[in-house]
């Protein structure tokens, strides 16, 4: 998730380092942009394989959008999948199986859901200014969801609240999932371990996802700059990043800790995908406009 939490049949870490290695060098070798630096995949233990990740990522979908509507608009979609398409072209065709769903949660969020669903509020799309910002964001979560963050968060929660350690079929996981959901739900002292759980799982998977996002812009020849100007409106850091002195006196906020890695993975790229400009906004402020007028709308 673009604000901290985010929830396939995507390749294993090793073969995705080759992957992108490979993909991102063919890709730049026809433009000024011409290499990127070894993405870091840390990897972290889960209880779900790749079929069971699927399973999980359709049970959250079904809980999320029976609780809050999905905004359907297939002219204003094409837009969005035109910029989603350059994106994802660093994965083989039979790995983009993704969607984008709009959907209408109050506030400016961004998440992903399993292997196969990255979900944007319309409060989201008014926060951006291009579809360099938006590819940007869309690379944020496709990170999160390449290194399985919401497997893994979930597996955690799993072992500490529910003290399991494996599951089976979709009706054991939906189980498991939903008695989590009622463990959580008025047990205060089981909501703060679960918030810690993963507050602290995100501190690490937001670094990942930010420097991911860095390298799938630059390689589908979208501004690496766009994504940090994105970060620093919405999280309001006004350009502080911390220093020796707020890191030895514990001040630095996690914001700024953040603004610090993506302006370090930003300097590691080479200068010619660093200076990569921001694509003229026009089309982007029509496709923005009918997204935010129909969410806009009195509901019948």
């Amino acid at each position: 998730m673009w604000t901290g939490q985010s929830r396939f049949h995507f390749p294993s870490s090793a073969y995705l380092l080759v992957l992108v290695l490979l993909v991102g060098n063919e890709v730049w070798a026809q433009q000024p942009c011409t290499t990127i630096p070894v993405l870091k995949i840390r990897t972290a233990a889960s209880v779900f394989n790749a079929d069971q990740e699927g399973i999980l990522g359709d049970i959250e979908a079904q809980f999320v959008e029976q609780n809050y509507p999905v905004v359907h608009d297939d002219e204003s979609a094409a837009h969005l999948d035109a910029v989603a398409r350059r994106i994802f072209s660093l994965l083989p065709p039979e790995q983009t199986r993704l969607r984008i769903i709009l959907i209408d949660i109050p506030g400016p969020e961004s998440f992903s859901i399993g292997p196969e669903r990255i979900y944007l509020t319309p409060k989201m799309i008014r926060l951006l200014n291009n579809d360099d910002e938006l590819a940007g964001l869309l690379g944020h979560e496709l990170g999160h969801i390449l290194t399985h963050q919401n497997a893994i968060m979930v597996s955690q929660l799993f072992h500490e609240i529910l003290r399991v350690n494996g599951v089976s079929d979709r009706r054991d996981i939906s189980e498991k999932f939903t008695r989590l959901l009622d463990s959580i739900d008025g047990n205060k002292k089981m909501l703060r371990k679960a918030t810690q759980l993963v507050d602290r799982q995100e501190a690490i998977s937001q670094y990942e996802a930010d420097r991911f996002a860095i390298f799938a812009s630059a390689a589908a020849r979208f501004s690496p700059q766009a994504f940090l100007d994105l970060f620093e409106r919405s999280a309001g850091t006004n350009g502080r990043k911390g220093n020796l002195m707020t890191d030895f006196f514990a001040t630095t906020t996690s914001d700024e800790t953040r603004l610090r890695e993506i302006r370090k993975t930003l300097r590691h790229l080479p200068k010619p995908c660093r200076e990569i400009a921001v694509a003229p906004a026009g089309e982007f402020r029509i496709w923005q406009a009918a997204i935010l007028s129909q969410s806009d709308r009195p509901t019948e």
